[in-house]
């Protein structure tokens, strides 16, 4: 007896030819190959997914690295800062120096 496929059922019909049983198989071969496929697209998705967080850890890592290059680079030029405060500071002292050595009075103990 032939068999028609309506919605997920598959009927018993004594009136419809022999062809509804091979259309049944073609809708559920139709149907596995969508289930396959999606299947594929699934694990696609999955690969593409693990990608990005790869892309995005490497894209953090990057600018991690920029920014400790940057405070780098701000270090170095405080220390570079400080450093000329201080030369400028001992040539101040410097310059003072001969001003208070005249200022001081010496005892003259040479006999």
């Amino acid at each position: 007896m032939p068999i028609s496929p309506l919605g997920n059922m598959n009927f018993v019909n004594q009136n419809v030819s022999y062809q509804s049983t091979q259309v049944s198989n073609e809708v559920a071969k139709e149907g596995f190959a969508n289930v396959m496929n999606m299947a594929e697209t699934a694990e696609k998705e999955k690969t593409a997914a693990k990608l990005e967080r790869v892309g995005e850890s490497l894209e953090v890592q990057e600018e991690i690295k920029e920014k400790s290059e940057e405070e780098k680079g701000k270090k170095q030029e405080r220390q570079a800062k400080k450093k000329q405060d201080k030369d400028e500071e001992e040539l101040l002292e410097d310059e003072e120096e001969p001003q208070k050595k005249d200022w001081i009075h010496r005892l003259d103990m040479s006999i």
